[in-house]
């Protein structure tokens, strides 16, 4: 693996760092560097060697656990993923679905408040993915696993059988993720805290419409 990334017709696969202690502690440890790197300096910034130098970490080790700078970035998005999940199902508890959303939302931009870094270097990543030849199923991966995570929290509805269920789900989270991509970049821009909070209560309110739109839809 060189500084610039090599071209990849799908998802590369990381090498396993094996079953011992110091293997899972190396990769993790490589992994927040290059969190840390690309929260701090951008996708410009992510060159190998300056992962390995915040791991602290041999540039041959790093070669060893990830062949690719995409296979690097798949972790690192498996990664934030991870980090997530806790909080969300302790957090998004409520059985009535207008409250799920209501809370799921909330949550999301409260954690976007949290770590403002993170989010920009989630838009570079997929802007990076976008512009790279060959790793184009990065940015479809990154969203598709957001999806996936957040679609869980949508409703729980035993009523509705499946697949029918889960179609519902993703077409709001989808529908949800529009919207919170949009305020991301709006309160950015913007930097105003009050036209934030307004726009996330429309959202809330919108997503709220629309499961309930497309449940109906479904029992018709």
């Amino acid at each position: 693996m060189n500084e610039d990334s090599r071209q990849s017709a799908g998802a590369p696969a990381a090498r396993s760092p094996g079953a011992t202690k110091k293997g899972i502690e190396t990769r993790a440890r490589i992994i927040r560097g290059a969190i840390e790197a690309v929260e701090s300096e951008g996708m410009e910034s992510l060159t190998t060697r300056k992962i390995a130098a915040r791991a602290g970490v041999q540039l041959a080790t790093l070669h060893y656990y990830f062949d690719s700078k995409e296979s690097l970035m798949l972790a690192v998005l498996e990664d934030l993923v991870t980090d997530m999940s806790t909080r969300y199902t302790s957090s998004v508890n409520s059985a009535d679905m207008d409250d799920r959303i209501a809370q799921l939302i909330r949550l999301i931009w409260r954690y976007i408040g949290e770590n403002p870094n993170r989010e920009i270097s989630q838009i570079e990543l997929t802007i990076y993915a976008l512009r790279t030849k060959g790793s184009e199923w990065l940015a479809a991966k990154q969203y598709n696993t957001y999806i996936d995570f957040y679609s869980q929290f949508v409703f729980r509805d035993s009523d509705i059988p499946e697949p029918e269920r889960t179609r519902i789900a993703n077409a709001v989270t989808r529908f949800m993720l529009i919207g919170i991509d949009g305020l991301i970049l709006q309160n950015f821009a913007l930097g105003d805290a009050a036209v934030a909070s307004e726009s996330v209560e429309a959202l809330i309110f919108t997503t709220q419409a629309y499961l309930k739109k497309l449940i109906a839809q479904s029992a018709a």
